[in-house]
C-alpha cells in the first residue's frame, strides 16, 4: 500500500512539473514572439528612416544637378534663358574685365613720373579702371540683360534670315593668318596651330567651360554683330538738318550786346570770334555747319534745339539753355537733307542699341526676370584678400 502511494505521488509531481514547464514554454513563446515584433517594428523604422535619408539625398541631387540648371533666369515671349547660359556668360565678362584691370593696372604701374603728360595718362587710366571696377560690380545684371537681348536678337534675325555658319564660329576662336597687303608687305608669323589650340584649351580650362559652351557664346556674340550691321544699312541717310551760326555767352547782357552789334552791321562771324565762349564753334566765326536735332540738343539743349528748328531763315534769335546764352541765326534749313557724316555715323553705329531699347518696351514683347542670389556664383577670379 505504500509503495503505490509513493508511485502516486511521483506521477503527481512528473505532472505538476510538466504542467510548470508548458507554462515556462508559453511564456517564453510570448516574449520570444514580443521580441521578434520588437526587432521587425527596429528594422522597419531603420529601413523607413534610410529610406528617407536615400529620398532626401536623391531629392538634393536632383535639385542641384538636374532642376537647378534647368530654372530658367528669365523668360522672353515664352522663350526660357537656362540659368547655364547664364552663368557661362557671366564667367566669360568677369574673366575679360579682370584681364583688362590687370593690363590697365600694369599700364599705370609703368607709367614714368617724369614722362610729358603722365599726369594725364594717368588720370585717364585710372578713370578707365574705375570703370572697369564698377562694371565688374554690375556683371550679373548686365550678364541677364545680354541674354534678353540675344533673344530679341534671335528673333529678329530669323526674322531676317540672318544666321551664323559653324566655320564663321570657327574663324572667330582661330583666326587665319593674316595676308599681305602688298608683294613687299611684312606678314607677321603666324602662330602656330598647335600653340592656338593649346591656348584655347587653357582658356577653356580657366573658365571651367566646355567647347560648346564657349561656342555658343561666341555664335550669340556674331549674331549681334550680323545684325547691327543689317540695321545700319537701314538708317536713314536724310533727314530733318539745318545750317546754323551760334554765339554762346555766360550772360543775357553779353547775348545781348552781341545781338546789337550784329543788328547795327558787324558781321556774325568777327563777333562771335571777339565775344563766343563756345570752344567748338568760335573760331569758324559761330558757323556749326548742318546739324540734325538730336547734335544740337545733346551739346546745347533743347531749349536750344527748338530755336534753331522753329526760328525764322535769317532771323537772330536769343535764347536761354543751361545757364548760358546763345544768339542763333539759322542761314539753311531741309525737311530732308543729306545728314552730316558724323551724325550718320553715330546712326548707324547705335542701330542695333536703339532697336533693342524700342524693341523691349514694344507691346508684344513680354519679359520675365527671375534671377536669384544663389544662381550667380561666386566670382573665381578674385584675388583673395589677406587678413
Amino acid at each position: 500500500m505504500a509503495k503505490k502511494k509513493s508511485g502516486t505521488s511521483r506521477r503527481a509531481q512528473r505532472k505538476a512539473a510538466s504542467k510548470e514547464a508548458m507554462r515556462q514554454t508559453k511564456k517564453q513563446v510570448a516574449l520570444g514572439r514580443k521580441e521578434a515584433r520588437q526587432r521587425r517594428i527596429i528594422m522597419l523604422s531603420v529601413a523607413a528612416l534610410v529610406a528617407v535619408i536615400l529620398i532626401i539625398i536623391a531629392v538634393a541631387v536632383v535639385q542641384e544637378l538636374i532642376i537647378k540648371p534647368s530654372q530658367p533666369v528669365a523668360k522672353v515671349n515664352g522663350m526660357a534663358i537656362p540659368v547655364k547660359d547664364f552663368q557661362n556668360l557671366l564667367t566669360y565678362k568677369r574673366y575679360n574685365l579682370h584681364l583688362t584691370a590687370r593690363n590697365l593696372q600694369d599700364t599705370i604701374s609703368q607709367m614714368a613720373p617724369t614722362q610729358q603728360g603722365s599726369d594725364f595718362l594717368t588720370s585717364f587710366y585710372q578713370q578707365q579702371l574705375s570703370q572697369v571696377q564698377t562694371d565688374l560690380t554690375l556683371a550679373a545684371e548686365n550678364a541677364l540683360e545680354e541674354l534678353i537681348e540675344d533673344q530679341l536678337i534671335a528673333e529678329k534675325a530669323q526674322e531676317m534670315g540672318i544666321t551664323v555658319t559653324a566655320a564663321e564660329i570657327q574663324n572667330a576662336i582661330f583666326p587665319p593668318p593674316p595676308e599681305a597687303i602688298t608683294d613687299t608687305a611684312e606678314v607677321p608669323t603666324p602662330i602656330p596651330q598647335e600653340e592656338l589650340e593649346k591656348r584655347y584649351d587653357d582658356l577653356l580650362s580657366t573658365l571651367g567651360m566646355s567647347d560648346e559652351d564657349f561656342r555658343e557664346i561666341v555664335r550669340r556674340g556674331l549674331l549681334r554683330e550680323k545684325l547691327q550691321e543689317e540695321l545700319a544699312k537701314q538708317v536713314p541717310t536724310t533727314g530733318l538738318v539745318a545750317r546754323v551760326q551760334i554765339i554762346q555767352t555766360n550772360s543775357e547782357e553779353e547775348a545781348q550786346a552781341a545781338q546789337a552789334r550784329i543788328e547795327g552791321g558787324e558781321d556774325f562771324a568777327i563777333v562771335a570770334q571777339e565775344v563766343s565762349s563756345d570752344t567748338l564753334t568760335a573760331g569758324e566765326g559761330g558757323d556749326l555747319g548742318w546739324v540734325t536735332p538730336d547734335q544740337v540738343s545733346v551739346r546745347y539743349g533743347p531749349e536750344v534745339e527748338d530755336a534753331v528748328f522753329s526760328a525764322e531763315i535769317g532771323q537772330l534769335t536769343l535764347v536761354e539753355s543751361g545757364g548760358k546764352y546763345y544768339l542763333i541765326q539759322v542761314l539753311e534749313r531741309d525737311e530732308n537733307g543729306p545728314l552730316p557724316e558724323d551724325a550718320l555715323t553715330m546712326a548707324q553705329n547705335s542701330a542695333l542699341a536703339n532697336w533693342l531699347a524700342e524693341r523691349k518696351n514694344a507691346p508684344d514683347v513680354t519679359i520675365e526676370r527671375f534671377l536669384q542670389p544663389d544662381q550667380v556664383p561666386p566670382d573665381p577670379f578674385l584675388t583673395p584678400t589677406a587678413p
